[in-house]
This record gives C-alpha cells, structure tokens and sequence, in this order.
C-alpha cells in the first residue's frame, strides 16, 4: 500500500528555483537562531558570561548589555529570534503556497533587508560608538548579509 504524500512530503520534494533559494534562506536564518539564542540568553540572565576572541577589542558583554542592545524596549537579541524563526515560516509557506507565494516572498524579503540594515547599524555603533566588538553580533550580521544572495536569486528569477 501506498502511503499518501503529506504536505512535508510535498514542501522537502519540491525542487524549483524558488523552494531551493527559500531553503537557503531558512538554512542561514537556522544559523541565525543558534546564534541569537546565545545572545538572548545571556540578555535574558541565564547565560553569566560568553566568551570572547582575546584582544582589548573584544567585549560581547559590554555590547549586548548596552543601550544600543534595546529595541522596542526589548533586549535585541530576542527580537532577532523572532526575525530570524518568522523568515523560516514564511520561507515554508511560499514554498507550500503557490498562489500567494509572491506576497510571501516579498515579506520575507523585507524582513530579510531589515535584518540586514540593523546589521550596518550595529555593525556601526560597534565601530563607532562603543569602540568594542562582539564576535557573536558579527557573525549575526555575516548571516543577515550573506541571506542577501539567496534572496537576489529569488528575486531575480521572477524577472
């Protein structure tokens, strides 16, 4: 007997540009959300210390417990979360679909650029502002920026 095909089935057999490029997408958000979840605990308290790349210019904690590190009143890292898991969602859903994929696509794609702006700015602040790196937050804007090539293919291929 013939097992019928879930819609899991359907999403992981679905080989077209598009569902491949989404998958990219996801797989570096993934990335995103081991990495944020490391920041979001220590802001959270649980985690006491990370540690740090040695060198004066190096100092996750004095980032991610600054100001800079508040956004909407939150501690950044756990809106991060969020940014990166929503991606991962809307990634899944226009690959399962078809006809409102466009819109989807396009969501995601401003929450894929919005991640990518904060990343500049944060990036900045480090440089410019606090003087201090955290290795953690720059791998975070590595993952924002490189998310930016799956998403132009996806975009491109659609004309």
């Amino acid at each position: 007997m013939k097992k019928e095909k879930t819609i899991i089935d359907k999403i992981r057999g679905d080989e077209t540009e598009a569902a491949i490029y989404r998958r990219q997408i996801a797989a570096l958000s993934a990335a995103g959300l081991l990495d944020f979840s490391l920041i979001s605990l220590f802001q959270l308290g649980f985690i006491k210390h990370l540690p740090d790349l040695p060198g004066e210019i190096f100092d996750t904690e004095q980032v991610n417990s600054s100001k800079d590190a508040v956004l909407l009143g939150l501690p950044d890292g756990v809106i991060s979360l969020n940014s990166y898991a929503a991606t991962i969602l809307l990634a899944a859903a226009a690959t399962r679909y078809k006809k409102p994929s466009r819109l989807l696509d396009v969501a995601m794609g401003g929450l894929v650029l919005g991640q990518a702006a904060g990343a500049v700015q944060y990036l900045y602040k480090m440089a410019f502002v606090q003087k201090k790196v955290c290795i953690y937050c720059v791998a975070g804007a590595v993952i924002n920026f490189a998310t930016l090539v799956p998403l132009r293919k996806l975009f491109k291929r659609r004309g």
